[in-house]
């Protein structure tokens, strides 16, 4: 028996490494890109960064998740809580929606209080704004802060979720930031119209129609009149596969609306890869079309997951569009991009904020070296 016992051992601990020199390669299952190789610069670090590059490129790793998950959920009676966690990373809501608790979580444990978020996201929208280029300033709101009545009524952190986002979204508001326009507030009114949510019922993100009105009012405030509710097309319903079932460990197929921008007398010029980084995430794109028809100038667009998924229904608007992801922060390459473009917008989901108001592109010592470069910049010019 304990030879048997001793032969499974050891073909559970030894099957991924089987795996890996037969050529198998994990796939990314979360709502992340996987973790880039970073070399040996980072020092000691190194190790742990090689140990998390490692492991999303595990063999078998989707399985090995799969079957844990089946045990918390069979076995036990419980969500799925994965790498050792008892917190699952996932909330089940009402008719058959979930919900991402890092979403939860992040409101109850903050990186910043609400009004020090606003207070940092006002300051780096006044940098650009004081330096003469156009900023939109936008936060996409979480599925959690547009539909908090599909969230379970027995949620054990409700009350700390609910006013740490109705504080955000108030100080927000009432901040009088650089070219903010209340997103949350748009998604909430036309949620309400049409009586549809506008969120995957899988997935963290928005669907294609929660994206729509997004960019609707992006370029309605950006230029008044281009947007034209006539080039607007539905394609039908579209197969996906949410991200959160996938932190479930079973991964799963749902149908969603899939709307599309439909500009034909646009057309594109170029697309360009403007670093390379893992994925080539950061581009830019250049279109031609008749007078009036495209955002003229350099517009420079800071995204995450949230704006990449509405990208192709942005594109077309813009006469010479630029996308950089907040998570490949470098000081001095934000700077530099701001510096070249005449329009910033800003693009950042909710949950992730805090996090980018404190320690990246929101930090006091990022905003205060963007002032200080774009102020010799102009006494330059």
């Amino acid at each position: 028996m304990k030879v048997f016992i001793g032969v499974i051992c050891a073909a559970i601990l030894f099957a991924p490494a089987v795996a890996f020199v037969a050529g198998s390669r994990g796939a990314p299952i979360e709502n992340r890109a996987s973790v880039p190789f970073q070399g040996v610069e980072p020092g000691w670090r190194a190790f742990t960064e090689f140990g998390r590059y490692m492991a999303d490129r595990l063999p078998l790793r989707a399985d090995a998740i799969r079957a844990d998950a089946a045990i918390d959920e069979h076995l036990y009676g419980e969500d799925p809580a994965f790498g050792g966690s008892s917190s699952p990373r996932v909330v089940r809501g009402d008719d058959g929606f979930l919900f991402l608790a890092d979403a939860v979580d992040n409101a109850c444990a903050p990186h910043l209080p609400p009004a020090e978020t606003a207070d940092h996201l006002d300051a780096l929208a006044a940098a650009i704004d004081d330096s003469g280029r156009r900023v939109l300033t936008m936060v996409a709101p979480d599925k959690s802060s547009v539909h908090p009545d599909l969230l379970p009524a027995d949620l054990e952190k409700r009350a700390c979720f609910d006013a740490y986002t109705d504080e955000l979204w108030d100080d927000m508001a009432s901040g009088d930031i650089s070219g903010y326009l209340d997103l949350r507030a748009e998604l909430v009114g036309s949620s309400a119209e049409s009586r549809e949510p506008l969120y995957l019922r899988k997935d963290s993100h928005w669907d294609s129609a929660g994206a729509i009105v997004g960019i609707k009012s992006a370029i309605e405030r950006l230029q008044p009149g281009l947007w034209n509710d006539d080039e607007v097309r539905f394609d039908g319903l579209v197969d996906y596969t949410g991200d959160l079932t996938g932190l479930l460990g079973n991964p799963q197929i749902d149908q969603a609306p899939l709307y599309s921008v439909v500009r034909p007398d646009v057309v594109p010029v170029s697309t360009e890869v403007i670093d390379n980084l893992e994925g080539g995430f950061n581009r830019r794109f250049v279109n031609s079309a008749p007078p009036g028809r495209l955002i003229p100038g350099r517009t420079l667009l800071f995204l995450d997951s949230f704006g990449l998924v509405a990208l192709p229904n942005i594109v077309p608007f813009f006469e010479d569009l630029t996308i950089v992801r907040f998570v490949d922060y470098e000081p001095a390459k934000f700077s530099a991009l701001i510096e070249q473009a005449d329009t910033v917008w800003m693009l950042c989901v909710e949950r992730s904020l805090g996090y980018r108001m404190m320690a990246e592109i929101g930090s006091p010592e990022f905003v205060a070296t963007l002032q200080s470069s774009l102020t010799a910049r102009s006494g330059t010019s």
